[in-house]
């Protein structure tokens, strides 16, 4: 949990501080935006997003206060620090041009920060939800898989940034390269690399055969991902659906937010849902392969979507997806769902092969 705890403060402060350029004096004191007025203009999407942010992190620190402390003291303590966390980014916008300090954004992250630390410190023990998550985990986790797990709860996150095709996250070459094909330095490589007889790459639209076999092979690396962390009592087909079903959920309220509730759907045509079932008749019977393997062909699963994502174009509709994403309600978090969709399968894919080359020794722990 301090990991989770350290991890999280840092994209509070990457949200916060972004884009980390032009610090300057201003002409105002940093503890000015306490007194100052009221925003004029308030949304409830705002208000949102700001008790939403700091709640988990009211939650983390006060897991992670010890124990043996009464819980109104933890509540206290971790509602005070979440509340420092955000007073010291609102002094701190002071310095960025681009950026607003705010009494109200002070106060709505506190508000989310207290109620995280209720959550924790109240709310979870009287459900005993703690106790039960526990004992789910050591019951059907292998040991030592922190980092295996917070990847699984992160793929869902890196989900909601519309992909060119459906669960097609880590597709950096053409959102990177693209843009410089019209550029003058392009066109000189270009002619330099056709002299020389080899050929720089050409992102033209992916085929529909192309389109299925990424969505396949990811939800197939995704799947074997969780069956690397479980024990072989598990019961990995209801995890697995359940894995596959959040990621479908948050593919759908992306499309909610983007374009509204009537377009939640839009993904699920036929080609697509074949692609899943697709995905799902691969990825299922592996799972039940020994840990090891089942980690090596994920990864090997994981590389042929990159390898063949990342030679492929955008879809027709790529373009409006992210114009109308980036203006709807996710535009505050700069850029950080991006960045979760383009690294999570990298991320995976090094966990996977770590997973797969780890000594024999350790496979009975698992």
């Amino acid at each position: 949990m301090r990991y989770a705890l350290a991890g999280y403060v840092l994209l509070i402060v990457y949200a916060s501080l972004y884009p980390f350029s032009g610090w300057r004096w201003q002409g105002l004191m940093p503890f000015d935006f306490v007194l100052a007025p009221l925003p004029r203009y308030i949304t409830f999407s705002d208000l949102l997003i700001n008790v939403g942010g700091y709640l988990p992190l009211g939650y983390l620190i006060a897991r992670n206060l010890p124990a043996r402390w009464p819980r109104w003291a933890s509540w206290l303590a971790a509602s005070a620090l979440a509340s420092s966390v955000s007073f010291g980014m609102e002094a701190s916008q002071a310095f960025l041009p681009m950026r607003v300090s705010s009494n109200l954004d002070w106060l709505t992250n506190s508000l989310g920060g207290l109620l995280g630390a209720a959550i924790c410190a109240w709310l979870l023990p009287r459900l005993r939800l703690a106790a039960l998550l526990r004992l789910w985990r050591e019951r059907w986790f292998a040991p030592h898989v922190g980092y295996g797990l917070l990847l699984l709860a992160l793929w869902p996150l890196a989900l909601l940034w519309p992909a060119a095709v459906l669960f097609g996250t880590g597709q950096i070459g053409p959102t990177l390269l693209q843009p410089a094909l019209d550029t003058d330095t392009w066109r000189i490589l270009s002619a330099w690399f056709v002299n020389s007889g080899l050929r720089l790459p050409d992102f033209a639209p992916m085929s529909g055969l192309r389109q299925s076999s990424i969505t396949a092979a990811m939800l197939a690396g995704s799947l074997l991902l969780l069956a690397a962390l479980l024990r072989p009592s598990a019961p990995r087909l209801r995890l697995a659906l359940a894995l596959t079903f959040a990621g479908l959920l948050a593919v759908s309220l992306s499309a909610a937010l983007s374009f509204g509730p009537e377009h939640a759907l839009a993904w699920a045509t036929v080609p697509t849902l074949r692609s899943v079932a697709l995905g799902l008749m691969i990825g299922l019977p592996l799972s039940y392969l020994p840990p090891r393997w089942g980690a090596a062909v994920g990864a090997l699963s994981l590389a042929l979507a990159l390898g063949w994502i990342n030679g492929s174009g955008p879809g027709p509709y790529y373009a409006l997806n992210l114009q109308a994403w980036s203006q709807g309600l996710f535009i505050r978090l700069y850029g950080l769902p991006q960045w979760l969709s383009w690294l999570w399968p990298f991320a995976a894919l090094i966990y996977l092969m770590a997973r797969a080359l780890r000594p024999v020794r350790h496979d009975n722990l698992g």
